[in-house]
């Protein structure tokens, strides 16, 4: 996979998803090629595929994967055509930010263009800056080299294959691709909307809007399209919640939600039903994934 197949950087900042060539030697360009190959096949060769739907972290013999994805016509044609592409260079005596490194092949199947990718999310340490005292060993002795460079490493956080970007983690994932589309988060309108919710008692409206995270909308999305906050009263939910080891408070028929943050993910989270008690230890847990088993 990915034999002779160029590197490719793509970049963020200023100059948003822009891709460029890394012109690099041949020997260098076939290394790097093998690694993000053999990196391909560890990320996902023997595990168990999980569709993605943003509420469930997986394990290490899991990897998730979202159909129908598109990568960037930029993208597709860097990998159709490389030289065609600009090299990656200083511009203005400053180089272009990197958001991920990539290689990829194109092939076809019954008249039809399949793409495969793989990509490495950029981090800063990755710079390597001639501000630095950068030392190198040859010959017994470290000697210093002065330019500035980048350094890439044998691990990959995507995979592109015919419409399907897998992932292990969707955090390291969402660096470099764009995936709000592909799960459920409140907008600042449903946040605006939970906060007025007659069933819930926020005292510090203002103060749950502004920490109001990713991770707080995901979960008043799924609260919301789950319909828990109707379907049940407030006595109910309290006395459910008291069945797991949680401590929910309620107020004049309505749910009290805490002003500390970590206890009210705790009342988020059960109300996600994220919140559960051992069975032997009876210990009560808050999980920080979930995924629904199959019926058999």
């Amino acid at each position: 996979m990915f034999q002779n197949s160029s590197v490719f950087v793509l970049a963020g900042g200023i100059n948003d998803n822009k891709v460029f060539r890394i012109d690099v030697d041949s020997d260098t360009q076939t290394s790097i090629c093998k690694s993000f190959s053999d990196a391909v096949t560890q990320l996902t060769s023997g595990k168990e595929r999980i569709a993605f739907d943003g509420s469930y972290k997986p394990d290490e013999n899991e990897y998730l994967f979202i159909e129908n994805y598109q990568i960037s016509d930029d993208i597709m044609n860097a990998i159709r055509d490389p030289l065609g592409v600009d090299t990656y260079k200083k511009q203005a005596s400053q180089f272009p930010e990197i958001k991920a490194i990539f290689v990829g092949e194109r092939t076809e199947k019954n008249g039809s263009e399949q793409f495969s990718a793989a990509f490495q999310r950029f981090r800063k340490e990755q710079y390597i800056s001639n501000k630095h005292f950068n030392l190198f060993y040859d010959n017994n002795t470290f000697f210093r080299q002065k330019d500035d460079g980048i350094s890439i490493s044998d691990s990959i956080d995507c995979f592109y294959i015919n419409g399907e970007l897998q992932f292990g983690s969707f955090y390291f994932a969402r660096q470099i691709f764009d995936l709000n589309g592909f799960y459920r988060s409140a907008t600042d309108g449903e946040v605006s909307l939970f906060v007025k919710n007659t069933n819930v008692l926020i005292e510090d409206k203002e103060s749950f809007t502004a920490m109001a995270d990713s991770w707080v909308r995901r979960k008043i999305a799924m609260i919301n399209d789950s319909k828990v906050l109707e379907k049940y009263s407030a006595k109910e939910i309290a006395q459910r919640a008291s069945d797991v080891g949680v401590t929910i408070s309620t107020k004049k028929n309505r749910i009290v939600l805490p002003c500390d943050k970590k206890q009210m993910k705790v009342v988020l989270g059960f109300l996600d039903e994220e919140a559960y008690r051992g069975p032997f230890s009876q210990t009560t847990y808050l999980a920080n994934s979930k995924r629904k088993l199959s019926a058999d």
